[in-house]
């Protein structure tokens, strides 16, 4: 599942924000949400100041809208910033949004927002999920890095958090590895590796017998997390069955993944915290 959506222009949406008039208009019906927000103040040094514009391209993941935490584990809300056209793209959980921003000195400041307007009853933080990407004044935009993870925070004038975001820092992952241990008992076979492609969300490698491949899922909802499923496997018989089984079953229980610290090594791991494979990674080959 590639965590990537075009909103197209053939859906049927309306001009949101074409003046600061109209933006009140719009969010009138829900203004008591917005006006007396329910999160508390956020103080400035639990976060970093001011993120570059580099750290808000791609896509975020809607950690929570003032108070309320999104669980959903399919269809999860998102936000979407193309730095390059200077456009976002995001879902509130009801209605699809997009428009223009600007972003200078941890100011977010949307305009030209075209929103569908499909009524949810279930969703009723969309007014203040949607008062984040209010042009008038706009937003302070923090952010923070937790784990494997990086937070950003939309704040409103007084400080207080609108809409939290999380994106997954997988991309360690990215590259060719060495299996350097599974379960605790060392490997020293160069043909035992993995490959991840976190942009694509697949896996695919070698047990030091047979090529595997499969796919990657990242939970939203935990932190570090991935898990790899529907894995298929050649079928050449050889003298590493043992190896073979013991490296299937750690993929098929891993569950999160941290760097081993210096960005060379990473872990594997199960549910419960035990380490199921420690990896080291491939250097690049340099051409002459």
């Amino acid at each position: 599942m590639k965590i990537y959506r075009l909103v197209l222009a053939s859906i049927s949406v309306v001009a949101l924000m074409s003046s600061c008039s109209a933006v009140n208009n719009i969010f009138s019906k829900k203004s008591a949400a917005v006006d007396t927000p329910r999160t508390e103040t956020v103080k400035s040094s639990d976060k970093t100041n001011y993120p570059s514009v580099d750290v808000l391209a791609g896509e975020w993941q809607v950690a929570s809208v003032g108070e309320t935490e999104i669980t959903a584990e399919e269809d999860v809300p998102y936000v979407n910033f193309d730095i390059a056209q200077g456009r976002f793209y995001a879902n509130n959980g009801c209605n699809i949004l997009n428009g223009s921003f600007i972003y200078k000195a941890g100011k977010l400041t949307c305009s030209g927002v075209l929103s569908t307007m499909k009524y949810c009853a279930e969703i009723p933080y969309e007014a203040e999920f949607n008062s984040a990407f209010n042009e008038n004044p706009g937003v302070t935009v923090t952010s923070k890095r937790i784990g494997q993870e990086t937070y950003l925070y939309l704040n409103n004038s007084k400080g207080v958090t609108l809409v939290t975001l999380r994106k997954h820092n997988m991309e360690f992952l990215n590259g060719n590895w060495q299996v350097t241990s599974i379960n605790g008992k060392a490997i020293n076979d160069e043909e035992a590796t993995v490959f991840f492609d976190i942009p694509e969300l697949k896996i695919h490698g070698n047990t030091g017998c047979n090529f595997f491949n499969g796919q990657i899922y990242i939970d939203p909802n935990r932190s570090n997390a991935i898990d790899f499923s529907n894995m298929g496997m050649t079928r050449m018989a050889c003298p590493k069955s043992d190896q073979e089984q013991s490296m299937m079953v750690a993929l098929e229980s891993a569950a999160t993944a941290i760097s081993g610290g210096n960005g060379s090594t990473a872990l594997l791991l199960d549910k419960a915290g035990k380490e199921v494979m420690t990896i080291k990674r491939i250097a690049d080959k340099q051409e002459d």
